[in-house]
């Protein structure tokens, strides 16, 4: 039986000159019923469900723990559950942390300090004037603010102001300082060139020390990417690659995706939520597009949303746009993006050798939470698709649907495109070639 290869991964390697490969709105899923031919299925991702819209352009969304509330900053704007709370001034995303007395918030390059009301948390008279303050993370009730020199100061626990004397530098490597983040009871702090880790010392004058032979010859690209994953921390490295941290950094990504944030038009970022066994990875590639990244299969998937922040709190996931000011709800059983039904597609590509054979049908393994319809399109060696497509019925739950009289493909390569369009949950499960039968 000709199995024919549905896609497993979003793979566009443009100077590999190769034929795309498209996983689009969908994520895999080792199959454990036995229904597809290649053990895998290829599940639509979650919609969406609209929550609200603050009007200006999200730079930052954020749950704060010890009130249950949700932070949004959005234009110059402050809100907590979309009641406006007062300014934060800039347009460039923000940072946010939040201890059990204080959220602390960056941007604009300065740092803010809000529990009812806002209001400026200020460097000590002696910090380097020059440095912007780069970002915020906490650990233990300490706030801990991270200035581009690597130099970084902390916000004692209940405290209003930053002593003078309450500060440290990273110092393995002179790099401009990216990025700040915790993980467990330690923090990382990420350099252009390299990555330190420090722990707490339990000394209240000097609460934290660099930890020893922790330091990692790797660097970061961009402080919105650094991400809290899979109980580790993802970060997109100066190589343009995707690094898990581990003992030594491990590489997620692919050559395609190091392709696309090579050629990224402006900084990349990332968000990250869960459903169902999955825990995923969104990096943002301006210019390029969203790829999700599934812990569970190691496998990237395009998600085309407006999503470039989030959270999930108790098995729920607020999703905010990052071109607008609409926030919503990550629904797993939606079918739409607030209405908006999204194409999930997946492509594969045969290699043509010798004499071509016949093909006379396809056989597709289909899924749907009604019946519906799917499309199926190809095109043969270095040829456009066509602008039409071939429809096929297909009944709920499951289906085989079939086509016949594809015609005779030419060398080097036969690409498939198969697709849905319709407002239903679908799901593709393999696809087999002169399998059919009447």
């Amino acid at each position: 039986m000709p199995i024919i290869p549905l896609g497993i991964g979003s793979y566009k390697r443009s100077d590999g000159l190769v034929p795309e490969v498209t996983l689009r709105n969908l994520y895999l899923e080792k199959d454990q019923s036995g229904i597809s031919p290649d053990n895998t299925l290829r599940i639509q991702r979650p919609g969406l469900a609209k929550l609200g819209d603050l009007k200006s352009i999200i730079r930052g969304v954020h749950y704060r723990t010890s009130t249950g509330e949700r932070l949004t900053v959005a234009g110059s704007t402050l809100y907590t559950n979309e009641v406006s709370k007062g300014g934060i001034p800039g347009s460039d995303p923000v940072a946010i942390a939040s201890t059990p007395f204080a959220t602390v918030i960056v941007g604009g390059s300065l740092a803010y300090r809000y529990t009812d009301t806002i209001a400026p948390l200020t460097l000590p008279d002696d910090a380097p004037v020059f440095a912007a303050v780069q970002d915020v993370d906490q650990l233990n009730g300490y706030a801990i603010l991270l200035q581009s020199t690597g130099r970084f100061y902390w916000l004692v626990p209940g405290e209003t102001a930053i002593d003078a004397l309450n500060f440290a530098t990273a110092e393995s490597l002179p790099d401009k300082a990216v990025a700040v983040r915790r993980l467990g009871d330690e923090f990382w702090i990420f350099g252009q060139e390299n990555v330190e880790v420090w722990q707490p010392t339990g000394d209240q004058d000097a609460p934290f020390q660099r930890a020893s032979g922790r330091n990692f010859e790797r660097g970061c690209l961009y402080r919105d990417a650094v991400r809290r994953f899979d109980n580790t921390l993802v970060w997109v490295g100066d190589d343009y690659q995707v690094y898990r941290a581990s003992s030594v950094p491990q590489v997620i990504s692919d050559s395609g995706i190091a392709e696309r944030i090579r050629k990224a038009v402006a900084p990349c970022s990332a968000w990250t939520f869960g459903v169902d066994g999955h825990s995923f990875y969104v990096l943002t590639i301006p210019g390029q597009g969203r790829f999700a990244y599934d812990a569970a299969t190691q496998a990237w998937s395009e998600f085309t949303w407006p999503v470039g922040y989030g959270y999930q709190v108790n098995g729920d996931t607020v999703a905010a746009s990052d071109v607008d000011g609409r926030l919503w709800r990550v629904d797993p059983i939606a079918t739409t993006d607030d209405g908006v039904v999204f194409e999930r597609a997946v492509s594969c590509t045969v290699p043509i050798q010798g004499k071509p054979p016949r093909n006379d049908s396809v056989s597709i393994g289909v899924g749907a939470s009604a019946d519906t319809l799917v499309r199926l399109r190809w095109k043969d060696g270095q040829d456009d698709y066509p602008a039409y497509y071939d429809e096929i019925d297909v009944r709920a739950p499951f289906d085989v649907g079939i086509l016949w009289r594809l015609g005779r493909p030419d060398q080097p390569v036969r690409t498939f495109e198969l697709s849905c369009v319709t407002d239903v949950r679908v799901r593709f499960s393999g696809m087999m070639a002169e399998e059919a039968w009447a």
